[in-house]
């Protein structure tokens, strides 16, 4: 009898402990439901944040572009609160620094002019004119330096040259000499960065047989054109400090002599080949970065533009 109650006493305490057991696991289930679903629901309101402050710093970087568009010069944006996240927008220079040149326009410092060749051909209306033509204002009133004619380009170390049987296409792959004794007819194109250490006159020299032009940064400063013998003018050219671009015109038009030259006097001057395209607008990328925060997340965006700020790109940060 006291076997029994001792065994039945030992039933109930491991029935209760059991009981215990699944009650205990039970909560812990409970508890462990909850706090994934508040891990879930926090969870759930970063990821949502997250993309809210992302769209937020796409128009941040917008609202900058506007501005920038609008107003070039103002590089400062206002900051924007949108939903309680605060919008910050930058202007960054290019990571490379100062714009780099295509490689087509990087030339050594002092190396020469870049020069186009063109050849005509006898029956042009403006060869080969009798009486001989006069002066006329610019070289680019007629279509000699048009690419129609144009035959190749090159780099001449300087531009001094006979002033009396210079005629470049004699025994080239481009001669014509249309039953002439040398191959008459044609013109030339010079261009060059010319660097001068400070603003000034500095004094050349220029002679041709015929026509010829200077022109400094698009302005006529010497003319020499018409139809004429070989003779030389000599003066001043003003310069600004730094770079200055020089072209040279050059027409040979009638069947005697043929000759060209210049100079500047002062060994000061650096003289670099600048091709037609180079230089002006160097094409260089300019970036506006944006960044979207609040206190669930940060998203940062960066809009890549040229240097109309057009053909922009995004791309999105570490923030």
């Amino acid at each position: 009898m006291q076997l029994k109650k001792i065994t039945k006493n030992k039933q109930g305490a491991a029935a209760l402990i059991a009981a215990m057991i699944v009650a205990t696991g039970l909560m812990s289930i409970v508890l462990s439901t909850t706090i994934i679903a508040l891990n879930n629901k926090a969870s759930l309101k970063s990821f949502s944040q997250t993309i809210e402050n992302f769209y937020n710093a796409e128009v941040g970087a917008q609202e900058a572009l506007l501005q920038i568009r609008h107003d070039p010069n103002n590089l400062t944006f206002d900051n924007l609160i949108i939903n309680n996240s605060n919008i910050d927008s930058e202007f960054v220079e290019s990571e490379s620094g100062a714009c780099t040149p295509p490689v087509e326009c990087q030339f050594v410092p002092d190396s020469g002019w870049w020069g186009e060749y063109f050849n005509y051909s006898s029956s042009h209306p403006d060869m080969q004119v009798d009486p001989y033509p006069g002066p006329t204002a610019t070289p680019t009133q007629h279509d000699w330096y048009d690419d129609i004619y144009k035959t190749h380009e090159q780099i001449d170390a300087n531009v001094i040259f006979d002033l009396h049987t210079w005629f470049p296409y004699d025994g080239t792959i481009w001669e014509d000499k249309e039953g002439y004794a040398n191959d008459y007819f044609f013109g030339n194109h010079w261009r060059a960065r010319v660097s001068a250490p400070s603003d000034g006159d500095y004094a050349y020299a220029l002679a041709s047989d015929d026509d010829s032009w200077v022109l400094v940064d698009g302005i006529v400063v010497v003319n020499n054109s018409g139809t004429h013998a070989s003779f030389t003018k000599t003066g001043d050219i003003f310069l600004s400090a730094g770079d200055n671009v020089v072209e040279l015109y050059f027409a040979e038009r009638h069947t005697v002599d043929s000759g060209f030259m210049f100079s500047f006097d002062d060994s000061n001057l650096i003289i670099t080949p600048l091709p037609e395209g180079c230089g002006e607008d160097l094409e260089c990328n300019s970036n506006i970065e944006t960044t979207a925060s609040s206190s669930k997340a940060t998203r940062k965006v960066r809009y890549t533009c040229n240097n109309d700020i057009a053909n922009c790109f995004w791309s999105e940060l570490i923030p």
